[in-house]
């Protein structure tokens, strides 16, 4: 049990209850001391030294507990009232915050990133002599961001005042403090004077931003030999632009801005005429996993150039209903998966992978993947388009899921008898030719999900011409030779 003294007019006990019974009890407080207590008013006085014991009565249980005296020096039991804290003013980094104590008090103040558990204390403030307004500045702190603060005071005693009740201020913006990684991608046209280019680049972390991103802006300057250059500027609000540009080289930077500001700029040099091809990822698939969603590929084919090295994979997503709200993140060079997180799972969505090599960006593979089935699209129409003594070419097609079924994997298999030959089938990929069979020979070819048989069609490889011929050659050769003897003996 706890009491306090407030104001030099109320005495306030606080007191806690053991027992496990959720039935209300009856609580009496019973004050004593030495000498006679000629009436309650004796015992409200700054000098008053007296004993209270809570006694708890419990009626439904039939049961009645009495605490131990709590002895109380009221001088040293004085609680100063609960402060009431308000917000003045902000900064990109500081939040100024007021509020009213007693002639030298001690408070302390506390705050934190809403929403999150982790309180900083500030130092203990001090009242002045004439001051009831104490007035603090909470600085260092980050920018665009709401935080909570709360505040308690105490004078004389030990004894602190309640937390006040919470407020919430937000620091302002502030320009933002880096430029956007930025890759680009040349693509030629039917015009031999004009190519598209194509920037893409990720949205800036939070910190990074300083607020909230309004967009970006994009310039573009080509580097002719005239005095006067034309310089072409636009403002967009996805983290992508898409440029019509002169053959030769050229210019481009790329800001991002709030209401701050605009942040320091990311600058290439293009010469559009001297572009390296540059291969996509393969084998894009993606898949749920308890953590989240699955996105996995393998790494192009074809080596980059020599003198370019790959810096990363880019991995964006976007949701279909919503394709304004784009994601994105990077992949180190060395891996070809990752998990997004935090996906709405009644969302589909649209997954970019890319490679980016330096500055340049590779050809971008896309599909579509939802949390709750994985990867939208599946294989259908497996047929056979071609078959020869030792080989079968078959093809497929690629669709929109049709159905609810999740599949991780969609195989084709080729088989004779007991024996088969099985080949994964991933969405950049539509035709294969199975080699080295056997001739007439009978196969079947399945279209499998998961294991499971979609379709099953049958066929024959041709037959080896090979015995035929040097069968028949003999033959040939003796009716070669009859007919010769029939002229012969003509002749005769």
């Amino acid at each position: 049990m706890s009491c306090y003294y407030y104001k030099l007019e109320t005495l306030t006990c606080e007191w806690s209850e053991e027992s496990d019974s959720h039935t209300e009890s009856d609580v009496s407080l019973i004050f004593s001391r030495n000498r006679i207590i000629q009436s309650c008013s004796v015992l409200i006085n700054p000098r008053a030294i007296f004993n209270v014991t809570a006694r708890i009565k419990n009626y439904m249980m039939e049961s009645e507990i009495w605490s131990q005296p709590h002895t109380l020096h009221l001088e040293n039991a004085v609680r100063t009232l609960q402060p009431v804290l308000t917000a003045l003013s902000s900064t990109e980094d500081s939040v100024v915050v007021s509020w009213t104590c007693i002639k030298d008090c001690v408070c302390q103040l506390h705050y934190k990133v809403n929403n999150t558990h982790t309180w900083t204390q500030a130092p203990d403030l001090v009242s002045e002599h004439h001051s009831l307004t104490l007035t603090h500045t909470i600085r260092d702190l980050e920018p665009f961001t709401v935080y909570r603060a709360a505040v308690r005071c105490k004078k004389g005693s030990d004894i602190w005042s309640k937390w006040s009740a919470d407020i919430t201020a937000s620091t302002l913006e502030k320009a933002p403090s880096r430029p956007p990684d930025v890759c680009y991608r040349v693509e030629k046209t039917d015009s031999v004077e004009s190519f598209l280019l194509h920037l893409m680049w990720k949205d800036l972390d939070l910190l990074e931003a300083g607020g909230r991103i309004l967009g970006y802006q994009v310039s573009y300057e080509p580097m002719r030999k005239q005095p006067l250059q034309d310089v072409f500027i636009q403002n967009v609000t996805e983290a992508a632009a898409l440029l019509s540009v002169e053959a030769g080289n050229c210019s481009v930077t790329v800001t991002a801005f709030n209401n701050a500001g605009y942040g320091p700029a990311a600058r290439l040099s293009i010469d559009t005429q001297r572009q390296r091809t540059l291969s996509s990822v393969r084998h894009l698939w993606a898949s749920s996993s308890s953590k989240g969603l699955l996105v996995q590929w393998e790494p192009p084919t074809d080596p980059p150039p020599s003198v370019l090295s790959l810096s990363h994979y880019a991995v964006q997503w976007r949701s279909e209903t919503r394709p304004s709200t784009s994601r994105w993140t990077t992949v180190d060079d060395f891996s070809t998966s990752t998990v997004i997180q935090d996906v709405d799972p009644e969302e589909s969505y649209l997954i970019t992978v890319f490679p980016v090599y330096e500055q340049q960006c590779g050809p971008p593979q896309s599909l579509p993947a939802s949390l709750q089935q994985g990867a939208l699209s599946e294989a259908v129409k497996l047929r056979i388009v071609g078959v020869t003594k030792t080989t079968v070419t078959v093809v497929w097609e690629w669709q929109r899921k049709s159905g609810p079924i999740r599949v991780d994997a969609y195989r084709a298999m080729l088989r004779r008898e007991s024996e088969g030959r099985t080949l994964s089938l991933w969405p950049d990929q539509r035709q294969h030719t199975f080699l080295n069979l056997k001739p007439n020979t009978d196969y079947s070819l399945l279209l499998l999900a998961d294991g499971a048989s979609r379709s099953i069609s049958a066929m024959t490889t041709d037959f080896d011409e090979v015995p035929v011929v040097a069968t028949a050659t003999p033959l040939m050769l003796l009716a070669v030779t009859v007919f010769i003897i029939s002229i012969l003996t003509r002749t005769v």
